[in-house]
């Protein structure tokens, strides 16, 4: 009788769920599972519609004809790797600060104590910027729609969803100051500001302008790197010291905490220009085509928004530009790029 030597059995690996990652070399983050390839844009077939549906026509136009070369998007990451969960619970203790903020100062009424010269400043330089948050919005939002991975696309939803909260607060406040001050024209005037105001019309063209740059890279160009990052250096950074200065502490605060989601965007914005050159160096000299083409309205928006936040007893309109253009500089400059004008 013959012993069988016993048989070890060979065990297969099966793919586990993060083999769609490929060779990744290490366990995927919770942040990389929640956001890779959650693309719907992309693919044979996107938006699960046939070739010539507008959609996908405007997709090959305006995303996948662009000059941009990029081996693989997906391989991008957010610096701060928000995920849903995490931006929730970060912009929930962001708001239960700022309620505690407008509850202090409510009590304390400190509406009624602000100087008519801190009202002027809030009345043409706070109040009307909700129509550019909201024109921010709108860009933020087409930046996400048109992304080519799910990994900036999500940069820019929560770049979207950072604008409805700052659109939120702004009317907050202009109806605290419209209850307090009705005969200043809060809540009602700011149409006619936005719309006729000779030093808001530089900023509000370079909004509408910037809506209808329809090509990705150009869009992203136009509002990251210079309506957004330029109306933010105006009206978040230096609004705040402008109203530190004229007593208009709460609007110094808020302004000061939505600042913080400005930040996020500018680090998201820098590592993507950043990433795109490494891709290839030659996507630097697209994106300063784009930039060259921007500069001039840039600048404008710049003089002008220091004009409109200049005050007498504040900083002067030439000490808010210089602060301003060199913030922006400095901005482009950590990207590789520089303002130039065409």
């Amino acid at each position: 009788m013959t012993e069988k030597t016993p048989q070890l059995r060979t065990r297969s690996r099966g793919l586990k769920t993060w083999s769609a990652f490929g060779n990744l070399g290490r366990r995927p983050t919770e942040y990389e599972v929640l956001t890779h390839n959650m693309n719907h844009t992309t693919g044979t077939v996107p938006l699960e519609m046939g070739p010539d549906v507008h959609g996908n026509v405007w997709l090959r136009e305006h995303r996948d004809s662009m000059k941009l070369t990029v081996p693989d998007w997906d391989a991008f990451r957010d610096p701060d790797t928000v995920t849903y969960g995490t931006y929730v619970a970060e912009q929930d203790d962001q708001e239960t600060y700022v309620e505690g903020l407008i509850a202090q100062f409510d009590s304390e009424k400190s509406d009624e104590a602000l100087s008519d010269e801190a009202l002027t400043l809030l009345a043409g330089a706070l109040a009307p910027t909700r129509y550019v948050v909201h024109g921010q919005q709108m860009l933020s939002a087409y930046i996400q729609q048109l992304a080519m991975s799910s990994y900036v696309g999500n940069c820019a939803a929560f770049q979207t969803a950072d604008q409805l909260r700052r659109v939120q607060l702004t009317a907050y406040r202009t109806t605290q100051l419209q209850l307090t001050y009705p005969e200043r024209g809060f809540g009602t005037a700011e149409k006619e500001i936005w719309t006729e105001h000779p030093d808001w019309q530089p900023i509000r063209a370079a909004f509408e302008y910037a809506l209808v740059e329809f090509d990705w890279d150009r869009a992203f160009v136009a509002t990251n790197l210079v309506t957004k990052a330029i109306a933010d250096q105006l009206f978040l950074v230096q609004l705040v010291h402008q109203a530190n200065e004229l007593g208009a502490r709460l609007d110094s605060l808020i302004l000061e905490n939505l600042w913080r989601d400005s930040q996020r965007s500018q680090r998201w914005s820098v590592a993507l220009v950043r990433f795109l050159t490494a891709a290839d160096p030659g996507n630097l000299e697209v994106l300063q085509g784009h930039l060259n083409d921007w500069t001039e309205r840039g600048d404008k928006m710049i003089d002008a928004g220091a004009r409109i936040i200049a005050s007498p007893n504040g900083r002067s309109a030439a000490d808010i530009a210089d602060a301003v253009r060199q913030e922006w500089h400095s901005l482009l400059e950590s990207t590789g790029l520089h303002a130039e004008a065409n």
